[in-house]
């Protein structure tokens, strides 16, 4: 990491947390990044999708919305510069868009979550994730990663719903240098 991207979607808490903390917002924070302020909902249109051979292809962008690290009480982190302990975790969500930070839909496709829970300080976790695109889910559970990782990260589907129930693939996601947002490809077959 650059100091960018957790992906699957705590970009700005990854990127903290491999430059030591230094510069956190906890809570929510705006977005960052050109995407249209329109918010996903189940009458969104769905994302275009590639597929060959079995295999489905989605690519979104993300554009951050909230993000933050929290002690094992609850408590959001007061001091930018502490190393998350163990039992901390970070949380982040997104607003996703058709296409990549290059070129994407004006509006939104979906909404994405991420839950990591630190069980070695200060950059090991084991992170949940779900990307919602319309009436359907993406889901990936139990997923160990190294948050201060540079370049992609990879998270396994480990379930979904509706039109997604019974898939199995993965989600990369790329930070987008500069911002708190970030590219995903989504890669799935039955």
């Amino acid at each position: 990491m650059t100091g960018r991207s957790l992906r699957l979607r705590c970009a700005a808490i990854t990127a903290t947390l491999a430059a030591g903390m230094t510069g956190i917002t906890t809570g929510c924070s705006s977005s960052s990044g050109s995407a249209a302020s329109s918010s996903a909902s189940s009458s969104a249109v769905p994302p275009r999708v590639s597929a060959s051979g079995g295999t489905t292809v989605v690519h979104l962008y993300g554009v951050q919305q909230s993000s933050g690290v929290y002690q094992p009480n609850g408590s959001a982190v007061a001091d930018p510069s502490a190393s998350p302990a163990p039992g901390s975790y970070l949380v982040g969500t997104d607003t996703d868009y058709d296409g990549d930070h290059t070129s994407h839909s004006a509006q939104a496709v979906g909404t994405d979550h991420l839950y990591c829970l630190i069980t070695e300080a200060p950059t090991t976790g084991t992170c949940s994730a779900e990307i919602e695109l319309g009436t359907a889910m993406l889901i990936s559970d139990g997923s160990t990663q190294d948050l201060s990782a540079n370049g992609a990260m990879t998270f396994p589907i480990t379930n979904g719903t509706g039109r997604f129930a019974g898939v199995h693939g993965t989600v990369t996601v790329t930070g987008v240098t500069g911002t708190n947002n970030s590219d995903f490809t989504i890669t799935y077959s039955r």
